[in-house]
């Protein structure tokens, strides 16, 4: 124990920090005498941040539980000097186990800890005035790059890591001067086809306008059709009532004339009989006749008993002629009237078969005029539906004119960002003789189709001459030189 108290600093400590004792290599390390460090705490030897910090209360909660702390520790000493001990802080343990003091055994390395502080400020100096150089030659690079001149290169022999960093901006340069010679060659065609993109927007445009226009009349003309064939279905649907109305009509005129004919036929047999019973009439009277001749020659014969007799039998004898003569003339009127029914039999069978014509006909022209006005209801729903689809059609076109306006509007956009970005790489230098932008041929617009007019045929969009080429380096540059920058 004396042979460390010589050697090492010793000093201890009661549980809260408070100072027990320290030996005489501590006082002068640290520059007090002990009546000046005696009864106060650990914490006049700690910088005042470090002593409120949570990680110094822990440090004696380390202790208070038995464990040893050792490392090496910045300090103050009298007058805030600083040093730097390499120490141990020890607890001492009564027979039960429990921490009662601690000691710490320490060693000097103040000048150990400001050699190495030394060679540490002198290593950062010249790593600093090495990072100078690298930041001077990287900000000339850099300063060349941002005003566009992309030959910039460093030449210069760095040491060490930053001789990467030099052979990395250079490839970095060549990569990015690469990629924008491909760009600046792919904005030229990209200008190209952006003028090519809006001048067929801007003919579609007036295509699409004018097309537009057309079906708004086309839908006009198929509304007023669809109306018109809408009014005819409805009078085919009319003509098609009255001619069932007629076809009702004829059969039951049809219906009357057979009637007719079987009431003519009845009159005719009633002809037939009344003329039998007016023969029998005349032969009553020519009998009646005979009877009253043979009566008149017996009364001649009876002589004046007779006379009487003779004058009756005259009498009924100018009756049975008389009666004769009547039964002729109404023989002769029976059979006259006989042939005129028959006559009109014959008229009413001929009525009869022209009403039985007429009814079919009727029925043909009612089925014709049904049939017609199906159609015309067909028609007229069909109309209405190709009318309805016509006025989609209106509104679609309509939609896709204010589409393709969106869509003129925004490749003049597109135009003029083309012709902005070709202005921004023209900033760039990328040595020797730039590619010229590559130029598409404009190809050649279709006539505007006129509204009353045939439509035009389509046109194909030109695509710029040498664009896959421009892809293709554009893709290898970046993807196999830029991904090291």
């Amino acid at each position: 124990m004396a042979a460390i108290e010589r050697s090492q600093a010793v000093i201890e400590f009661e549980l809260d920090g408070t100072i027990v004792r320290a030996n005489e290599n501590f006082l002068s390390t640290v520059g007090y005498t002990e009546s000046e460090v005696v009864g106060r705490k650990h914490a006049m030897f700690v910088d005042p941040a470090e002593a409120g910090s949570e990680a110094y209360q822990a440090f004696w909660r380390t202790l208070n539980r038995g464990e040893f702390v050792a490392t090496k520790f910045r300090r103050l000493g009298k007058g805030g000097r600083e040093i730097w001990i390499q120490a141990s802080y020890n607890p001492i343990l009564d027979p039960a186990g429990k921490p009662v003091r601690v000691v710490k055994f320490a060693t000097d390395i103040t000048a150990t800890e400001h050699e190495r502080a030394q060679a540490e400020v002198e290593r950062a100096a010249a790593i600093e005035a090495e990072q100078e150089k690298v930041v001077t030659h990287v900000g000339a690079g850099l300063k060349r790059l941002s005003d566009g001149d992309l030959t910039a290169r460093i030449s210069d022999d760095l040491d060490g890591a930053y001789a990467r960093v030099r052979d990395d901006f250079n490839s970095a340069v060549d990569a990015l001067r690469g990629v924008v010679q491909s760009v600046m060659e792919a904005t030229g065609s990209l200008r190209s086809g952006s003028d090519e993109i809006s001048s067929a927007s801007d003919d579609l445009s007036r295509r699409t306008e004018q097309q537009a226009a057309s079906l708004e009349e086309t839908a006009a003309a198929l509304d007023e059709i669809t109306a018109t064939v809408k009014r005819s279905a409805e009078g085919a649907k009319q003509a098609s009532d009255v001619a069932s109305g007629a076809r009702g009509e004829a059969e039951r005129s049809g219906e009357v004339v057979r009637e007719a004919v079987a009431a003519m036929h009845d009159i005719q047999q009633s002809s037939v009989k009344i003329s039998q019973i007016i023969g029998v009439i005349d032969e009553i009277a020519f009998q009646t006749n005979l009877l009253a001749l043979n009566a008149g020659v017996e009364a001649a014969r009876a002589g004046e008993a007779g006379k009487g007799f003779a004058v009756v039998a005259s009498e009924v004898r100018s009756l049975a002629q008389r009666s004769a003569e009547a039964a002729k003339e109404i023989k002769s009127l029976i059979s006259a009237s006989t042939q005129q029914v028959d006559r009109g039999v014959g008229l009413v069978g001929d009525t009869g078969k022209a009403l039985g014509a007429i009814v079919e006909r009727v029925a043909e022209i009612d089925s014709l005029v049904s049939e017609i006005s199906v159609s015309s209801q067909e028609q007229s729903t069909g109309l209405s539906q190709v009318n309805t689809a016509v006025n989609q059609m209106d509104q679609v076109t309509q939609q896709n004119a204010a589409m393709v306006e969106e869509a003129t509007a925004a490749a003049a956009q597109l135009r003029q960002e083309a012709s902005n970005l070709a202005q921004l790489m023209g900033r760039f230098d990328v040595g020797g003789e730039t590619a010229a932008p590559v130029v598409a041929p404009v190809a050649t617009l279709a006539p505007v189709r006129d509204v009353s007019g045939a439509r035009s045929p389509a046109r194909t969009p030109a695509v710029p001459a040498g664009a896959p080429a421009v892809q293709q380096r554009l893709r290898a540059a970046v993807n196999e030189s830029w991904s090291e920058f």
